[in-house]
């Protein structure tokens, strides 16, 4: 329900569906009075914790495209099969509409804190993720629709006391999400979108840009011979890569005083996997050598026109900082991707100065709230309240290097 003001009658809807509603009366009525064409429309729901009972209609889904890898089924299959998720603590949702099967939600139990919770497979692994949805069909549902859709679909999620979905995209003219639960902004996702790299590089590449990368090439060629490769399958030098990337991350994440995600075995061991698999999603390491040796490296995953670039490193050798290993690898992946007839290549959440200078496109990212109990009413409340504080301080340059120097300070134990 709307909270109210103290004074006045100002309303602050937790919800774009209760906003519709309460500020509406006369299509609520409606909606809930079950006229004939609403009665029509065939609105179902159905749940399974075993994958093989939607992996056709994922399938239909996916080929129409994805927002991420977390959307992929082959790379569900990857991480449920590497960290053994038991089907009890799996979760698979899809609602209809007018009959036909229009979205898909697949989750995984964890429990955190003493409270379950419902969440993607992948989490913070992805740049972004969403529901799985038939786009054709979505479009043509009006709001009220889509309500009832995601409001059917609630009624399928069970065994915790809070649904959590990090990371949902805003695309313009697409806000098919904003009806499921409640949701508060969260970060920015960077693309860059073009039909071919010469329109990429007339845009995004600038003059200053192009001296820049210019002076830095030259600088690491003085240093020996520069080679940028693509590696994946089977390729000689691809396990020496995987390894030689993750170890650059553990130094850089040492180095910023944050955790490394990537420090458990078993999730080293999922990139390996997903890379070397013959599935629709297809792995491209993209790697940087001076004199042979490993100075940068880009992890990839395509799908379609898309290339979504999920994990970059550079060497941190201080004789190497001139060449700008990092800038030099990115310049050569992106120009690649797009040469290979890729449209759009995908750098992930976060802000930094090269997903300013290559993006063209950048989508709000919300994390939605689905509380299925008391408890997931508090919790929801609480990380709503955590996470707007901490979005508060990213928008801040002061507060945000603050921060940063106070968990690296924390973090090394100084």
């Amino acid at each position: 329900m709307p909270r109210l003001a103290s004074r006045g009658v100002i309303l602050v809807y937790e919800t774009a569906s209760e906003a519709l509603i309460l500020k509406d009366p006369e299509p609520a009525r409606e909606y809930e009075a079950g006229n004939d064409w609403w009665q029509n429309l065939g609105n179902s729901v159905s749940s399974t914790p075993n994958i093989a009972d939607v992996e056709a209609i994922w399938r239909r889904f996916e080929s129409q495209g994805i927002v991420s890898p977390g959307q992929s089924l082959d790379f569900t299959k990857a991480w449920i099969s590497r960290f053994d998720i038991a089907p009890e603590n799996q979760l698979y949702v899809t609602g209809q509409a007018r009959g036909k099967t229009i979205a898909l939600l697949p989750l995984k139990r964890v429990r955190r804190f003493g409270v379950d919770v419902l969440t993607w497979f992948a989490g913070s692994h992805v740049g972004c993720n969403a529901p799985l949805i038939d786009r054709e069909m979505f479009a043509k549902l009006s709001v009220l629709e889509r309500i009832n859709v995601w409001q059917q679909m609630q009624r399928g999620l069970f065994g915790a006391d809070l649904v959590y979905l990090h990371g949902v995209p805003v695309f313009e003219g697409e806000d098919y999400f904003a009806q499921l639960g409640r949701f508060v902004s969260q970060d920015y996702l960077y693309r860059a979108v073009f039909d071919n790299w010469q329109e990429c590089a007339a845009k995004q590449h600038t003059r200053s840009r192009r001296k820049h990368d210019r002076q830095q090439g030259a600088k690491l060629a003085a240093m020996g011979k520069v080679e940028f490769v693509e590696l994946s399958g089977k390729d000689a030098g691809l396990d020496q890569a995987l390894e030689t990337m993750f170890k650059q991350k553990a130094a850089r994440f040492k180095q910023w005083g944050v955790e490394n995600p990537f420090a458990e075995q078993k999730v080293r061991e999922f990139y390996g996997d997903l890379i070397k698999g013959d599935n629709e999603l297809k792995g491209k390491l993209h790697v940087l050598r001076l004199d042979g040796q490993i100075i940068a490296v880009r992890y990839n995953l395509a799908h379609q026109k898309t290339m979504f670039s999920l994990i970059s490193s550079m060497s941190e050798r201080e004789e190497l900082k001139p060449g700008s290993p990092g800038k030099q690898n990115v310049f050569n992946s992106i120009k690649h991707a797009f040469n290979a007839n890729y449209t759009a290549y995908d750098m992930g959440a976060g802000y930094s100065d090269e997903k300013r200078h290559w993006c063209n496109k950048i989508i709000p990212l919300r994390t939605h709230y689905v509380p299925l109990s008391a408890k997931g009413e508090s919790v929801t409340r609480l990380h709503r309240t955590k996470s707007l504080a901490q979005k508060a301080i990213k928008d801040n340059d002061r507060l945000f290097s603050w921060f940063k120097y106070v968990r690296g300070f924390v973090f090394r134990g100084l």
